[in-house]
């Protein structure tokens, strides 16, 4: 249920006042352009930590499925990029390491920094700490993948059990609407945690969970409208990135996708940022 008392409209006018006052829109570009840098050697200690736990198969298959969830359009070129990692993955020693993870937080730094000014009063952090909340999102978000693995796995196992009966009509669970749709949600509902988890905890002011989960629910709902719009303008043959761009095709449309990710983000967190602004001033 939405706050009691609090003016929606007035919410509204405030989040779409500090997106346009904090200059979002062009945040959202710098975001894209950091993670360009960040995307690859993100993925690299990604491969790195999946393969002490699991086969390279596995991680790459785990990696590529995750991929093509959270960046519909790269899911070729970073199988192809993985390819090379793997070849090349020996090569990869503790200082490279540190230095890979240094690149792979700097997106995360730019993003915790963009966030923490949709709301009024958060300081921004000092040079240290903004890294270690950077990589403190790094670690958070290569647990996500894991996670929607372990899903998967226990979505497979399900059908073991014996749900057929009355209860269902005689019709099996696993052939209802209604497992086709939990099915659907549960890739929603990680992104959700983890826009929660961003609007609460990466704010340099304490922020209620109340609070935080509007701009959660809008930005993962408005995350997955804009995967599907941007999915469909793809394959409609509409966009002409591979005329204009050639080779580069395929990464421009990567940035893109990033750019307008980092909208939805930024937008959600200038919603929790007006929310928590009136729970305030009510109080």
């Amino acid at each position: 249920m939405w706050p009691r008392r609090l003016p929606i409209l007035k919410i509204a006018a405030r989040t779409l006042h500090t997106f346009a006052e904090t200059r979002a829109i062009e945040a959202a570009a710098s975001i894209a352009y950091y993670a360009l840098f960040s995307l690859f050697p993100l993925l690299l200690l990604m491969i790195t930590f999946g393969t002490s736990v699991l086969r390279n198969e596995q991680t790459v298959d785990l990696i590529l499925d995750y991929t093509a969830n959270v960046l519909p359009t790269a899911q070729t070129l970073v199988k192809r990029n993985i390819e090379q990692v793997l070849a090349l993955r020996g090569t990869v020693g503790v200082f490279a390491a540190i230095g890979l993870l240094w690149s792979a937080t700097g997106v995360f730094n730019t993003l915790a920094r963009n966030i923490n000014l949709a709301w009024e009063g958060a300081k921004q952090r000092n040079f240290l700490k903004s890294r270690l909340v950077a990589l403190l999102m790094f670690f958070t978000l290569a647990a996500l993948p894991i996670l929607s693995l372990a899903s998967t796995t226990l979505f497979s196992l399900l059908p073991w059990l014996d749900l057929d009966g009355p209860l269902w009509g005689g019709v099996s669970i696993y052939d209802t609407f209604i497992w086709a749709m939990a099915k659907r949600l549960i890739p929603w509902f990680f992104i959700f945690i983890m826009f929660l988890g961003l609007y609460r905890w990466v704010p340099n002011i304490d922020v209620d969970w109340s609070e935080a989960v509007w701009g959660a629910l809008v930005a993962a709902s408005g995350w997955e409208v804009a995967k599907f719009g941007f999915t469909w303008f793809l394959r409609s043959g509409l966009a002409s990135y591979q005329l204009v761009y050639g080779s580069l095709g395929t990464v421009v449309a990567l940035m893109l996708w990033i750019y307008l990710s980092s909208v939805v983000i930024l937008f959600g967190a200038h919603l929790s940022g007006a929310v928590t602004y009136y729970r305030k001033k009510r109080t």
